[in-house]
C-alpha cells in the first residue's frame, strides 16, 4: 500500500520524512546506503512507515525493526496531479 503523501529528503546522514497533514516530521539517521543492480538502498536507524505501507515518495519501503528504502537509480518520474 502507498503511503498517503508525503516526501523523502535524503541529505547528509539525515533522512526526513513529511507526511501531508501533519505538523511534524520523522527524522532518521541514515545507517548505510549501497548502490547494487540498480537499486538505490538506503538503511535507516528506525521505523518510518506503517504497517501497511510498502511505497513512500517513490521509494519501495521494508522492514520490521528498522526502514529499508529501495529505489531504481536514474532520473525520479515527475509525480503525477492526479493522485
Amino acid at each position: 500500500m502507498k503511503a498517503n503523501e508525503c516526501s523523502i529528503a535524503i541529505g547528509e546522514g539525515l533522512a526526513t520524512i513529511k507526511r501531508r497533514g501533519t505538523r511534524g516530521t520523522t527524522v532518521a539517521h541514515i545507517l548505510g546506503t549501497i548502490e547494487a543492480d540498480g537499486l538505490e538502498v538506503v538503511c535507516l536507524d528506525r521505523l518510518v512507515h506503517g504497517i501497511a505501507e510498502s511505497e513512500m515518495d517513490g521509494w519501495q519501503v521494508i522492514g520490521a525493526v528498522t526502514s529499508v528504502l529501495a529505489r531504481p537509480i536514474g532520473p525520479i518520474p515527475a509525480k503525477s496531479s492526479r493522485n
